[in-house]
């Protein structure tokens, strides 16, 4: 069965208890064609009231560089100029607790970002002034890069993944004002996430 299809049953079994209102955790790909509306389309027929968050890349996919962060005090990726304004996966998860208790989101798509776009050497440096110790950028080429994350991801969304972070879209470039208005705050910066997960690169 599809993912959707496995979708719909959950949300007819949510809807039959009584819930009236779902948030979906859905990605910025389905704006920019990356990945399929199935899943966003199964929530919008299910009939419950919905509201849809397509957040960027998280701060916390840094976490897969701590231990050679920890044992070489370097950072490897591709693309290491190219910059994503990435989000703080504890914002998304504040907005979507105000979607779930709050009104006015009912039929909502809400996309949203960090505060800026930062690039995988501008993430090193940060890390490394967290620390401060110096951490050394290496770049991958994205056949190295493809490689590493074909361990533990399926192929098409590795080359997906690596696309969007060598040659994004302008719409995935942008820095969206939403966590700003949803929260009545700035969205947190890396370096804030940084300061929060730096027992992890120590």
């Amino acid at each position: 069965m599809a993912a959707d299809g496995r979708l719909g049953g959950l949300l007819d079994i949510v809807r039959s208890s009584g819930v009236q209102r779902v948030v979906l955790l859905s990605s910025q790909g389905v704006a920019t064609q990356r990945h399929s509306r199935d899943i966003e389309d199964a929530v919008v027929r299910s009939g419950l009231e919905w509201t849809i968050l397509r957040p960027s890349g998280f701060y916390s996919n840094a976490l897969q560089w701590s231990e050679e962060v920890r044992a070489r005090r370097v950072v490897r990726a591709p693309f290491g100029d190219v910059g994503l304004p990435l989000v703080d996966p504890a914002d998304v998860a504040e907005v979507a607790a105000v979607a779930l208790r709050c009104t006015g989101h009912e039929r909502r798509t809400h996309t949203l970002t960090g505060p800026e776009a930062i690039s995988p050497r501008m993430q090193a440096a940060v890390i490394g002034a967290a620390l401060a110790e110096p951490v050394r950028f290496a770049e991958q080429s994205r056949a190295e890069a493809r490689e590493v994350m074909l361990r533990g991801m399926p192929e098409p969304v590795v080359e997906t993944t690596l696309d969007i972070l060598g040659e994004p879209t302008r719409t995935e470039q942008l820095v969206s004002p939403e966590i700003n208005s949803l929260l009545g705050r700035r969205a947190r910066t890396f370096a804030e996430w940084t300061s929060r997960a730096l027992a992890a690169f120590k």
